[in-house]
């Protein structure tokens, strides 16, 4: 089941206990424990949750829905976060959070645990660890079937290799890619948006540095921001009374606030990827309104005033992703349906207030991990709306390279940029005008 578009627009209302290292997590799939049964569900509430258990072999990554003992399953008890004047290494005001509680559906639970200690039998750690972090891998990026360039042609013997777009593109939509605050592979997302070069050029700007442009004065010089960053990541940091396992979440600054508030009111077409749904999630309710979710995986958040656990990250995920929408701009060049293997989400969307394009076929196979009994797990992958006068689109399909090679997803994410450039999205945005900051102060 997906949520059917809203015509109208209108807004209406952790650490885990055993992780294994991101990489480790693409090399596994989760569709080759889950059940089809499981699979199938796409938004169904935690009640339901209760009464399903996973289909049986290994969940991916084994133990990545496994809380720690005893699980804590009353959500009136679980502690979030509190704002603080000094916080974090700068003393600067933020929120501190407790530690990500550890809950989840007790049978479900005993049977992951089952076959967490299966896998470990199976496959026990190397010794010596993992050791150094190495150099990130070269991977090649070619460009999807619709780019415009022809085939790179095969170097000579000798050569220097097959040739490369233009860096930084050489098409007419400008186009501002904000990155930092999470780690990524650099530059095979760099190649990616070089496949995209006859349609736009593109700067990348880090923050803190991104800060000065996101104003309604430096807009002028950009037809699009593409957001992959994470801007207002925790740290870890000790409780009131020294506790261990807190988190410290900075505040935006004022300025950024004023001038990110008054460019989306004025109207700027925003693409959104992936992580950027976990960009300041426990300090700027607003934000999360105007990209359609939040996320936090390792400490409790609170979003639209519920509670979440802590939300979940699931990687190197084997998914089918189907468009729901063949009529809009973003999705009229996709197929019906597409693969990609890619990290997927347990996290708070907010399907009142967007237009459903994308579905995947992920479902966790505990959502209580991850999400208060009051919240439903959404299996929405991408979509678009209206915030104030801006046209945005997000898709949480974007962790690495997996998926940046997939033509289908180069295609969505041009085709996104395209449409958020154009004057027709900002007319539409214009037309089906959200109220974003004043209805985020009542929900938060």
């Amino acid at each position: 089941m997906y949520y059917p578009p809203n015509t109208n627009n209108k807004l209406s209302g952790g650490d885990m206990s055993y992780r294994l290292s991101r990489a480790s997590m693409r090399a596994l799939s989760i569709f080759s424990v889950l059940g089809a049964a499981a699979i199938a569900v796409g938004t169904f509430g935690a009640a339901d949750a209760q009464q399903a258990a996973p289909a049986g072999g290994l969940v991916n990554p084994p133990g990545v829905a496994v809380s720690r003992e005893p699980l804590n399953t009353d959500p009136t008890t679980w502690v979030g976060c509190t704002h603080v004047a000094n916080g974090g290494a700068d003393n600067v005001p933020g929120m501190l959070c407790a530690p990500s509680v550890q809950t989840g559906t007790p049978a479900i639970q005993a049977q992951l645990r089952e076959q967490q200690a299966a896998y470990r039998a199976a496959n026990p750690a190397p010794a010596g660890g993992r050791g150094p972090a190495g150099p990130q891998m070269q991977v090649p990026m070619p460009c999807g079937p619709k780019a415009n360039a022809a085939p790179a042609p095969a170097a000579a013997a000798g050569g220097r290799g097959p040739a490369r777009m233009a860096q930084g593109g050489r098409g007419k939509i400008r186009v501002a890619v904000i990155t930092h605050g999470h780690e990524h592979e650099r530059e095979p997302l760099a190649l990616m948006f070089d496949c995209m070069g006859d349609d736009i050029t593109y700067s990348r700007v880090d923050y803190p540095a991104a800060e000065l442009i996101l104003n309604p004065q430096m807009a002028k010089n950009f037809d699009v921001y593409v957001f992959y960053d994470l801007g207002g990541p925790g740290v870890g940091a000790t409780g009131p009374k020294g506790e261990t396992g807190y988190r410290f979440y900075p505040d935006p600054s004022p300025a950024l606030k004023k001038g990110f508030e008054a460019m989306v009111k004025a109207g700027k077409g925003m693409v959104f990827l992936h992580h950027a749904s976990a960009a300041w999630a426990h300090t700027w309710p607003e934000y999360s309104e105007v990209v359609g979710g939040a996320c936090d995986w390792y400490a409790p958040v609170t979003v639209r005033g519920i509670l979440d656990p802590h939300h979940g990250y699931y990687g190197g995920t084997k998914q089918t992703l189907t468009v729901v929408d063949r009529n809009h701009p973003i999705t009229k060049n996709l197929p019906a349906s597409f693969e990609v293997t890619d990290e997927a989400y347990a996290c708070a969307w907010f399907p009142d207030s967007v237009h459903p394009l994308v579905t995947t076929s992920f479902a966790p196979p505990d959502p209580l991990v991850n999400l208060n009994p009051k919240r439903q797990f959404s299996n929405m992958a991408a979509w678009y709306k209206a915030s104030e006068n801006s046209p945005v689109f997000y898709t949480q399909v974007g962790h690495d390279h997996s998926p940046w090679q997939v033509a289908e997803y180069q295609e969505m994410i041009r085709d996104a940029i395209r449409w958020a450039a154009s004057p027709e999205a900002l007319a539409w945005a214009r037309k089906n005008h959200t109220t974003i900051w004043k209805t985020a102060a009542k929900k938060k």
